[in-house]
């Protein structure tokens, strides 16, 4: 890998870094020093309508958008909202869809805040209203009940038919957020390996109405397209031409959605990423877009439109009462003295940083790094990572002896066949190892899959540490398969005055230190850091983690170093845990490589 100025990186750990940091579920909710609520800017109501469908009764079922409506539910009753509508499968026909929607626009009224949801089939149809599309098509919703015959036609909504209600509310002096956990698309980020298991989409194949018997619901004065709106936030799952996944959720049974998952944690506060108690449109588009980014292993990019009329770096979505200061779980201890973002100024970097040596260079040396001034902790062996369920292990083969000799330092494994929805599947012709689509590891044999193992319990743990407050990081210029020699860039955002650690997780769990390295500064001094690494061997899954601080992370820094170029991803989730400070923000990025 080749880093600016000429320096050069080679990420040298067996496969790749795979899903590391900062998606998942909170590894504990919030702690707080009372209940905390979301409220109206505004001061009138909280008000909302939530769709979720899996069983489709003529297409292909969905696995995950009941549980996202029942998850957004809950997290709104939660936060006090006490007008909150649920339609799932059945109770959500075309008939029960509009009695609803209407009955909402009855009961809003001025000032109030209104959430639509829907999660299920999407797809597009060719638009109605001329001009209203750039590419000429209309988002479609579907419904149980919808074929493509005559009277399975009316179960579905139209893009537009949407565009009119929230016009309705705008009408009556809400502000409206719409969420659609759909896809219209067909494409692909990158390609799945043909030998994982059969994914889930929330599309459909396009079709052709023979006869359409569906009566739109609109007006003349309606508007053409979201940005005929005034007072508006649109958050889709992916753009018009990609499909969007169900995925893994740590601690979760079942696949969920990405967009769903990240906009029921916004609302329970963690979108509030300078803790003012306003989340602003861009607190909450950056928030979620990067959740769902690093839950869907980069293969989702959502779509953030807010109206014309309003400025996403001022506008209040929402906000967050009675003065709660949120605490990340494994800093609770320490949040006492930093909840008020006071933090000590962090040491001033004066030199600047020389090239980076190549950590291939030799397998029992260990990359300078710069060294903390504080006595350094000792890393103790850490108890095996609390795991409420075993990484399901399975052969392509389908044979399960193979691995009667796995057994993990820190996860617990459980060998199943390909069908039985693993977490992991090796390939006994080729030895290499593949988890949701992706090859996570070439070539391994048997006696090293103890490892492979062990990473994919510790990236459940560092999912769920990472969505309360995650740091925003995206990986340049696609997030497709990177092939050897292309250069890629990781950048992250909002990081000025912040101080910086930068790690990669590898293949087989071992840990990479990648800045600061020499005399690299800890901290950062301009508001973005872009990283240029070049791929090289070995090829697969790569996961780089970031942790930021408004202070040097001293313990934790050193922990890092320590563990570098070892195998050690239990170790390092334990270690995050004791040393973590209150304010960290967490980002990974995750690309793959090939030959």
């Amino acid at each position: 890998m080749r880093r600016s100025r000429g320096f050069e990186y080679r990420i040298c750990c067996a496969a790749a870094i795979a899903l590391a940091a900062v998606i998942g579920l909170p590894l504990q909710r919030a702690q707080a020093a009372e209940a905390l609520a979301i409220s109206n800017p505004d001061g009138a109501a909280v008000r909302a309508l939530v769709i979720g469908i899996d069983d489709y009764q003529h297409v292909r079922k969905l696995k995950g958008a009941v549980a996202d409506a029942g998850d957004l539910v809950s997290s709104l009753k939660t936060m006090g909202v006490s007008d909150v509508v649920e339609l799932t499968n059945a109770q959500a026909d075309r008939a029960s869809v509009l009695r609803e929607i209407s009955a909402l626009v009855t009961r809003t009224k001025n000032n109030d805040l209104v959430f639509l949801s829907i999660a299920g089939h999407g797809t597009q149809e060719p638009e109605r209203v001329k001009g209203s599309e750039p590419d000429g098509m209309e988002n479609v919703f579907l419904l149980p009940g919808f074929e493509a015959t005559p009277k399975g036609s009316v179960e579905r909504i139209l893009g537009s038919e949407f565009n009119h209600f929230i016009r309705q509310f705008e009408l009556r002096g809400a502000k409206v957020i719409f969420v659609a956990d759909t896809c219209h698309g067909g494409g692909m980020v990158r390609d799945i390996d043909p030998r994982a298991a059969e994914m889930s989409f929330r599309q459909v194949p396009r079709y052709t109405l023979l006869v359409d018997e569906l009566k739109p619901v609109s007006d003349s004065n309606g508007p053409k397209s979201e940005l005929d709106l005034d007072h508006t936030a649109f958050l889709a799952a992916v753009d018009r031409y990609t499909k969007a996944p169900e995925v893994r959720i740590p601690g979760i049974d079942g696949l969920r959605g990405a967009l769903s998952y990240a906009v029921a944690r916004a609302v329970e506060g963690s979108a509030d990423i300078n803790r003012d108690g306003k989340v602003t449109l861009k607190e909450l588009f950056a928030n979620v877009r990067q959740v769902v980014y690093q839950l869907s292993d980069q293969r989702q990019n959502i779509v953030t439109i807010s109206s014309p009329a309003q400025a996403p770096e001022t506008a209040v979505a929402f906000e967050l009462t009675r003065g709660v200061v949120l605490i990340q779980g494994p800093a609770a201890r320490t949040a006492s003295s930093q909840a008020d973002g006071q933090a000590a100024a962090p040491p001033a970097a004066t030199t600047k940083a020389p090239a980076l040596p190549t950590l291939a260079a030799a397998p029992n040396t260990v990359a300078p790094v710069a060294a903390p001034t504080a006595a350094a902790p000792t890393v103790a062996a850490p108890a095996p990572l609390r795991l409420t369920a075993p990484i399901r292990l399975a052969a392509l083969d389908g044979k399960m002896n193979y691995f009667a000799g796995v057994t993990p330092k820190d996860a617990t494994v459980q060998a199943v066949r390909p069908t039985d929805n693993p977490d992991l599947i090796w390939d006994p012709v080729s030895h290499d190892v593949i988890a949701w689509g992706d090859v996570v590891a070439y070539g391994m044999d048997v006696a090293n899959l103890p490892t492979v193992v062990d990473r994919t319990a510790a990236m459940r743990e560092l999912k769920r540490m990472a969505t309360r407050s995650p740091q925003i990081m995206r990986i340049w210029p696609d997030d497709r398969q990177q092939r050897a020699g292309q250069t890629i860039e990781v950048e992250l955002s909002d990081v000025a005055s912040r101080a910086l650690l930068l790690f990669n997780v590898s293949g087989d769990g071992t840990i990479q230190m990648l800045y600061p390295v020499g005399t690299d500064a800890a901290v950062a001094k301009s508001s973005n850091l872009r990283l240029p690494l070049r791929v090289g061997e070995p090829f697969g899954a790569e996961q780089v983690v970031a942790v930021t601080s408004q202070r040097r992370m001293v313990d934790l820094e050193t922990v890092l170093i320590q563990l570098n170029r070892r195998r050690a991803s239990g170790q390092l989730i334990k270690n995050l845990e004791r040393y973590l400070p209150a304010d960290a923000r967490i980002a990974s990025i995750g690309f793959f490589s090939a030959p």
